[in-house]
């Protein structure tokens, strides 16, 4: 919630004329920021289920978009809690051949609707994934160095808070320089599931195909098609997981 409020407080020190600042709550189920400590004058998206998830409510009438908090794609070493939307469904993500995270996929996303990346906030694994997909104008603010899935060594929060605040303001200054990011169209995706029994329920998508024993392969015509497939994927992964509990 804090660093959510450093971002907001830059964005509003920036000295830009500023609109409608709208937060998603996207850890897990969307029940984390705390709402009452979060700064007033802005809308909050929280719970589940939402179309599209982590990216709910963007459309053209925003100008950048902040991914704060966010973790490497999975299967990165050193990566703090490193996933890619779904631990117990999801392996790995690929997208026209090559391995993408969340942080990926949610800019392709703001992408469809020409807003651009502008800050991303995370561990230094995260922050070295973000300076391979995108532009250098994107800034980034390093929360903590990973040890393991589990274990970091942290910065103090008050200094992160500050340079979060920092760089939000800068951003604003220079969206018109943050290019939008897209993946070509149409797009071939591989999902790499974490169990046959999660192959064996997404199989039955239609336009999905199986071809081994946990991948899956599609195409889709734009990545909002994806993004359903995807979050179809995961929740019938979660489904599948009740049946082993």
């Amino acid at each position: 919630t804090q660093e959510v409020n450093a971002a907001i407080r830059g964005i509003r020190k920036s000295g830009q004329t500023i609109g409608v600042i709208t937060v998603c709550d996207s850890h897990a189920a969307g029940e984390n920021i705390l709402i009452e400590e979060l700064e007033s004058g802005v809308n909050l998206i929280k719970g589940t289920p939402r179309k599209y998830y982590m990216m709910q409510g963007i459309s053209k009438e925003y100008d950048v978009a902040f991914f704060v908090g966010y973790h490497p794609m999975a299967g990165t070493q050193h990566g703090g809690m490193e996933h890619t939307y779904s631990s117990i469904s999801v392996y790995n993500v690929s997208i026209n051949g090559q391995y993408v995270g969340e942080t990926e996929i949610n800019a392709a996303l703001a992408g469809h609707y020409r807003v651009p990346l502008g800050l991303v906030t995370g561990d230094n694994m995260l922050l070295k994934e973000v300076r391979k997909f995108f532009d250098e104008q994107i800034e980034v603010v390093l929360t903590k160095h990973g040890i393991s899935r589990f274990a970091a060594q942290c910065r103090h929060p008050k200094d992160v808070h500050e340079e979060i605040e920092m760089k939000a303001a800068r951003v604003m200054k220079k969206i018109q320089e943050l290019k939008i990011f897209r993946f070509k169209i149409p797009l071939s995706a591989e999902i790499d599931l974490s169990t046959t029994l999660i192959a064996d329920m997404a199989e039955l998508i239609p336009g999905v195909k199986r071809i081994d024993g946990r991948k899956l392969i599609f195409r889709a015509k734009d990545i909002l098609e994806f993004y359903r497939i995807l979050r179809l994927v995961c929740t019938l992964g979660l489904y599948a997981n009740s049946l082993l509990t």
